[in-house]
């Protein structure tokens, strides 16, 4: 059983320090959504209904939403304190009118709503291979249009192979190199073989199958850090 809980992990302090954390703590991850930005507008029109599945503050819609004005957004999170970061966010960017923000998770949308695409960015590696990451990609795949597009980004690997360790040690030491404090470096590492459920990238691919998903692509990698993007079938 999973005993991360993600309103509790995101709660008000962590949530309003959590995008300045995350580009210190993540190599390449500017990279990674500049990427996912360019890949979705090389394959959606003017108008365009994405879902973001776990939209934490807000980050995707930002990005997104200034260079598609005919783009709208529904962002899903189960953490309070990540929504509310969020919602100002879009506010001070003049973004609200586009995106609606649910607290809960992609089972709490509506079913009739279908969409022109997805992304679900640094989300599911938070998730047990217990059915419950396969409940994910389950959902957001009964929640796109036939053909649409997923752009999914997590930490990944076998944690029992030596190429986890070599990896694992390389972030370790990119960290530090990077002036991060050992201490905040040290609490790192015990959160990600705290909480972070690892499945090999041959895994990844069947779950996204065995979803609906087909043309799984790997477009991104940084460490233990991967970025795919899928199409439902």
């Amino acid at each position: 059983m999973n005993d991360f809980d993600p309103k509790q992990h995101f709660h008000d302090q962590r949530a309003s320090r959590y995008d300045d954390t995350v580009r210190k703590v993540i190599p390449g991850y500017e990279t990674l959504h500049a990427m996912a930005q360019f890949l979705l507008e090389d394959i959606l029109g003017h108008d365009a209904h994405l879902l973001i599945a776990g939209c934490g503050t807000g980050e995707e819609i930002e990005r997104l939403a200034p260079h598609h004005p005919g783009w709208r957004f529904t962002g899903v999170d189960p953490s309070d304190a990540m929504l509310k970061q969020a919602s100002e966010r879009l506010k001070a960017k003049g973004l609200q009118d586009r995106a609606q923000l649910v607290c809960g998770t992609v089972a709490d949308l509506e079913p009739a709503t279908k969409f022109d695409a997805a992304a679900c960015l640094l989300v599911m590696h938070f998730l047990p291979d217990d059915g419950t990451k396969a409940n994910l990609l389950s959902g957001i795949a009964q929640s796109l249009k036939p053909g649409a597009p997923l752009i999914l980004a997590d930490l990944h690997g076998a944690s029992d192979s030596p190429r986890y360790a070599r990896m694992l040690a390389a972030w370790t030491r990119w960290q530090l190199a990077h002036g991060i404090d050992p201490v905040e470096v040290e609490k790192g590492l015990k959160h990600v073989a705290r909480d972070i459920h690892f499945v090999s990238e041959t895994r990844l691919f069947k779950l996204l199958h065995q979803a609906g998903f087909t043309g799984v692509e790997h477009f991104h990698q940084a460490f233990l850090f991967g970025g795919w993007l899928a199409f439902r079938e």
